[in-house]
Formats: C-alpha cells, sequence, structure tokens
C-alpha cells in the first residue's frame, strides 16, 4: 500500500469520526433547542421557509415536479447535480412515502442508464475506475462472493461516486436486478431521511428534522470506518496467500 493511500485510508478515519461527532453534537443540539427557547433567534429563516411552502403549494400539477425531478435525476448522468437537494426537494412537495416512492424510482432510473452505459459503451471502464479509485480496487479484489455486499457498502458511503460504481457492475456483467435491489438496500437509510428532511425542513429545530441528519451521519461515519476494515482484512489475507505461495515455492526446491 502507498503511502498516499494510506494518507488517503487515515484521512477516511477522521472524516468518518468527524461525521460521528457532528451526529452526537446535533442530537444534543436538537434536545437543547427543545428545552431553551432559542428558535425564536430564527424567526426570519422561518418566515422565508414559510414563503417557499407557500409557493411549493401552489404548483397546479404534481405529476409536474415528478418529472421535473426524473429530469434532473436524468441529468446527473451527464452533469454532477446535487441528488441530496432533489431528494429534500421531493420531501417538501410531497407527503413521505410519496416522496420516498419518487426518489427511489429517480435513483432507479439514473442507476439503470449508466449500468447498461457501462454494459454497452465501457470499454475501458472497469481499468479506468479501477485505477481512479484505489479504494474500489482494493475492496474488488476480495473476489467475487464479496461483490455483493460490498455493492451495498458502495450505496452506503458518501465517498463513492453513484455513476462510477454503476457503470462498473454494468461493465462486470452483474445481473441487473441484483444490481437494482442491492443499491436500492444501500441508498434506502438515505433517501427516506432525506425525504424525511425535506417533509420537515419548515420546522429545522425539531426531532423530526434533525433526527434523519443525525442518522445520515452516523451511517456515513460507521460505513466508512467499516470500508477502512475490510480493506485492512482484504490486504492480510492477501499478504497471507503470498506468504504461503512463497513458502510453497521454498518447499517444493
Amino acid at each position: 500500500m502507498t503511502d498516499r493511500e494510506l494518507t488517503r485510508r487515515k484521512l477516511l478515519n477522521i472524516l468518518a469520526c468527524v461525521l460521528l461527532i457532528l451526529a452526537v453534537a446535533l442530537l444534543v443540539l436538537t434536545f437543547l433547542m427543545q428545552i431553551n427557547d432559542v428558535s425564536s433567534a430564527y424567526d426570519e429563516v422561518l418566515e422565508r421557509l414559510a414563503e417557499f411552502e407557500a409557493a411549493v403549494a401552489s404548483i397546479p400539477s404534481k405529476w409536474l415536479v415528478i418529472l421535473v425531478i426524473f429530469l434532473i435525476y436524468i441529468g446527473k448522468v451527464l452533469i454532477p447535480l446535487p441528488i441530496t437537494a432533489v431528494c429534500v426537494i421531493a420531501g417538501m412537495v410531497f407527503p413521505t412515502p410519496i416522496a420516498v416512492a419518487v426518489n427511489f424510482a429517480g435513483m432507479t432510473l439514473l442507476m439503470t442508464i449508466k449500468f447498461y452505459w457501462g454494459k454497452h459503451l465501457g470499454g475501458g471502464t472497469i481499468h479506468k475506475i479501477l485505477t481512479r479509485y484505489a479504494t474500489v480496487r482494493r475492496m474488488m479484489e476480495s473476489g467475487k462472493r464479496s461483490t455483493d455486499w460490498i455493492l451495498v457498502l458502495f450505496r452506503l458511503v458518501p465517498y463513492f461516486p453513484i455513476n462510477s460504481i454503476s457503470q462498473l457492475y454494468g461493465a462486470l456483467e452483474y445481473d441487473y436486478w441484483k444490481f437494482i435491489l442491492l443499491s436500492l438496500l444501500g441508498f434506502t437509510p438515505k433517501i427516506i431521511s432525506y425525504s424525511m428532511i425535506g417533509r420537515h425542513v419548515y420546522n429545522p429545530f425539531s426531532l423530526a428534522f434533525m433526527l434523519p441528519i443525525v442518522i445520515i451521519f452516523t451511517i456515513s461515519g460507521v460505513s466508512i470506518l467499516a470500508v477502512n476494515k475490510f480493506i485492512d482484512i482484504v490486504a492480510n489475507n492477501k499478504n497471507k496467500k503470498t506468504a504461503e505461495a512463497f513458502s510453497a515455492g521454498k518447499d517444493e526446491k
């Protein structure tokens, strides 16, 4: 493992710890906000949010909003658009169950396009992605048996880009339906949380708003630590096999 990769892993561990600390801090802040009536200082912010809520409510057709959301997801294929913001907006416009369904559908659409892009137009996709993302390469070195749940982990960690992972699995000729189901499984906590954030964005100091943020930070922090631990296991197994092969070669001589 190179010095650059070691530095990157240390930074990821630091990021994970920061996310976990932020999760605890937000949880504490949420309870403080319930105890102390300090939220009055943010009346202007709440007024702006109320104006936005009224503007959203005045939209004549919610189907038009769904169409725009789907177009944004499709646009993400070529343009680095903030999908997180789209999930939140869906939560602002629709009740949480509908917002979650819309975001699941949009995410499925995006991943499907990039999956088949990698499958039919991939070319050097595998080499390009594995060269660019050393962490992805090391995780994939664990073998084909681990590919399934590694995909779930890829979707849990915010570090791994949606499009690149989708293209990679398409180029690997992975089963499409398994790819979609495992990807959505990994995205489920974030999609539900972001949709809930959007639903309660007009009351940003409530537990219903803060708790999903805490959940996102916690899951992100724990999953980053899990990725680094998994890479350690893969590296140790690889070193063990190398040592065993070397020892066997010496015995034959």
